[in-house]
């Protein structure tokens, strides 16, 4: 089949399918109600369009950023988030290339019809820089501090306006944000799906474009930016200038992770590094692509992908996927550390995935001292082959006095349903992640969808869905009481779509199955 016989059948419902393993909080209630739903669901928002009701205000969610951060974002309930995967898919090809070699950017869009992979583009932007600083002298590298959340809702829809969009499209995109943040102009737009990245990635395209800097080469990943010259001052007057254009849409750059000295090229390995370590890190940005498209769940821990470890290489071709003894060796050392860092940690669960019962015995060194890394953590341990192994850790983690948050809560329960409900320890690993103290309607939301009648689960969801409620608690119960027989779940769904217009929506959905 040819690239335009593909692209002339991947749909809107297809794009959202494939990104949601990607995503933050990828819950299956959404999967569930877009497989089964997807034109009642782009049908309701259509008729919030035209006036019958409005988008809901979404929940909060925090995912953990790194240790000790935290990314704010929310979680899009299923009418607003396949109304906004299917606008921006309408409008995909609004998304440009760079029509400047010289002044680039890399990242999310459509190329032959399809969304193109964030990984690769990256591995792009980093040989992009690799080239530049051979034809220059000076550089600048910067980024912008927390973009998705200090965005202009205003400034969202003028860029949409300008990019083309129909006012139909745009006025519905304004909408869609004033509603789904209950008017707040600010902290508007969600993270960690690709329609926002795709947004945020054109959005900020005024920086490259600007015939007010100077620079004889730019290269940009999102909003991590290059700035190459021969002459430094230039580059400073540039880099002020970037700070001027980003002040007038409000936004900052991050001094932190400003640089301008030493290779800012993460194409060319640290000449400290040891061979055995070099030898891992090409492994992973290998594994990384190679794996992206296949298994979108196991590979990235959130949004940042294959983000920065500085380590990364242009060239992976002749390596293959055994592990060595030294190099088992070599890991079983850096795990036995008291001084793991996180870039060992991630590099060690991406290239050990495969040969992870090699070092069963470290696992709880992920689960307690990297919680951010929790998606990580659930691809690594679905290939453990004694998963009651797995469910001893879940348990002490989710039972022991250290913080646990909401996103390791939240990927503990996509373990829990994926590949350890009929571990011994299933039982007491839903009533700790359900009633911990740190548990949110996300997390708990992820407890009530799984479609199992055992260890008390059918009667924790009968109890939301005779409430009358209408939230996620309510919505995600709904479908979870898939598990029951037919005439006893459309019973009970009978009452629930009582409560709001969403959940007659939602029974409707369920009860076609």
């Amino acid at each position: 089949m040819n690239e335009k016989s593909k692209s002339a059948i991947y749909t809107s419902k297809e794009f959202y399918l494939e990104d949601l393993p990607r995503t933050l909080f990828p819950l299956n209630t959404n999967k569930v109600l877009v497989e089964n739903g997807y034109g009642e669901l782009l049908k309701f928002s259509k008729d919030i369009l035209l006036g019958t009701g409005s988008f809901l205000p979404q929940q909060r969610v925090y995912a953990a950023k790194d240790a000790l951060h935290l990314r704010r974002t929310m979680k899009l309930d299923p009418v607003a988030e396949i109304f906004f995967y299917d606008l921006i898919f309408k409008n995909r090809t609004l998304f440009r290339k760079a029509h400047n070699p010289d002044r680039s950017h890399f990242g999310y869009r459509f190329e032959n019809g399809r969304p193109i992979s964030a990984s690769k583009s990256y591995a792009d932007f980093n040989a992009q820089k690799f080239d530049h600083i051979f034809h220059t002298e000076e550089f600048i590298g910067f980024d912008v501090a927390s973009y998705f959340n200090g965005v202009y809702h205003h400034d969202l829809s003028a860029w949409f306006a300008e990019a083309g969009a129909s006012s139909d499209d745009v006025e519905a995109f304004g909408k869609f944000l004033r509603e789904i943040n209950a008017g707040r102009s600010l902290d508007c737009l969600p993270q960690g799906i690709y329609p926002a990245k795709m947004i945020w990635n054109d959005f900020i395209r005024f920086i490259e474009d600007s015939s007010a800097i100077q620079s004889r080469r730019i290269a940009r990943f999102m909003d991590d930016i290059y700035f190459f010259d021969d002459d430094m001052s230039l580059l400073r007057s540039d880099f002020a200038e970037a700070q001027r254009l980003l002040g007038l849409k409000g936004l900052s750059v991050n001094a932190a992770k400003t640089s301008y000295a030493g290779n800012p090229s993460s194409g060319e390995l640290n000449d400290g590094i040891d061979a055995l370590k070099t030898r891992l890190l090409k492994r992973r940005r290998r594994l990384i692509v190679s794996h992206y498209d296949d298994e979108p769940d196991i590979w990235f821990d959130n949004e940042d992908e294959a983000d920065e470890d500085g380590n990364n290489i242009i060239n992976l071709d002749g390596d293959d996927n055994s592990i060595g003894d030294d190099e088992l060796d070599y890991i079983k050392n850096m795990l036995s550390s008291d001084n793991l860092s996180e870039e060992d940690a991630e590099l060690i669960m991406v290239v050990m995935h495969d040969n992870i019962d090699k070092i069963i015995q470290h696992i709880g060194v992920f689960a307690r001292g990297f919680p951010h890394l929790a998606k990580n953590f659930h691809g690594l341990c679905a290939e453990v082959k004694d998963k009651d192994k797995v469910a001893q850790v879940v348990y002490e983690v989710a039972s022991n006095d250290s913080y646990v948050g909401e996103y390791q809560l939240f990927w503990f329960g996509v373990m829990l349903e994926k590949y350890l409900l009929d571990t011994k320890l299933a039982p007491k690993i839903i009533s700790k992640l359900y009633k911990h103290q740190n548990a949110t309607d996300i997390s708990r939301a992820k407890i009530l969808e799984i479609p199992d009648m055992r260890y008390g689960l059918s009667e924790m969801r009968e109890a939301f869905l005779r409430q009358g409620r209408s939230d996620w608690l309510s919505w995600a119960s709904a479908v979870g009481s898939r598990a029951m027989k037919k005439s006893g779940r459309n019973y009970l769904l009978s009452y629930f779509k009582n409560g709001s217009e969403m959940n007659s929506l939602v029974a409707d959905i369920v009860q076609k199955d």
